[in-house]
């Protein structure tokens, strides 16, 4: 089996995209939110940022603040419909900014506001306050990694979410798709169990083979 490569600590850490044209002190605020427990990846420009949300939507941006002035059209278009949006932390200087404690709030805000945050994509309903899965008015319980895949499947819901981003998301490592499936496996064929689904007639949790899963809502089909 090909090795896995951590990038956060895998449980209760927050997705964190560093935004800053200065490779120096990007690398800094990289290594200060490694430390402080969460995924953090870097990207000098507006194009390396986009490129990173369109693989995994971050908890929080941390930006520079001029760069955020000439740029932020263009981030803010992009974000456009994610659910829920990042936080965006700006940074003036990485040496006088007290950055460390602005991230302590900024993590505490989003942790506060997604607590209560409860998610519909059809007859499903996540309710993250409860920690519970409500489908076609019933509660359905669900193990915390379960939990987590079908909110991560939710928050693109319409959309495939590769092996890879999946096992991204939930389990905070990287790994190549072949493992990721089988990483996966399982987990979906217990999630479609609890909630009574037919993989077979390919509703609401759906397979696209060689690509991922996508959670669709069959009401919309009509």
């Amino acid at each position: 089996m090909p090795a896995m490569t951590r990038i956060g600590n895998g449980t209760d850490h927050l997705r964190v995209l560093i935004v800053h044209p200065d490779l120096e002190a990007g690398e800094r605020l990289v290594r200060g939110a490694v430390q402080a427990g969460h995924a953090a990846h870097y990207a000098p420009d507006l194009r390396g940022a986009l490129a990173l949300i369109a693989r995994a939507i971050p908890d929080i941006i941390v930006a520079d603040r001029e760069w955020l002035e000439r740029n932020g059209r263009g981030l803010f278009s992009a974000l456009r419909g994610c659910s829920p949006l990042p936080l965006i932390c700006p940074v003036e200087s990485v040496d006088r900014d007290p950055i460390w404690d602005r991230l302590a709030r900024a993590v505490r805000a989003f942790q506060t506001w997604t607590g209560g945050e409860v998610m519909r994509v059809g007859s499903l309903v996540i309710d993250h306050g409860r920690k519970q899965v409500i489908w076609r008015g019933q509660p359905v319980q669900l193990p915390p990694l379960q939990f987590k895949i079908l909110t991560v499947l939710a928050r693109r819901a319409g959309q495939v979410v590769s092996h890879a981003d999946l096992v991204r998301e939930v389990w905070g490592i990287e790994a190549d798709d072949p493992e990721a499936r089988e990483l996966l496996k399982v987990h979906i064929r217990q999630i479609r169990k609890r909630l009574g689904l037919d993989p077979e007639r390919g509703e609401v949790l759906v397979s696209v083979r060689g690509f991922g899963y996508m959670l669709t809502s069959p009401e919309e089909k009509g």
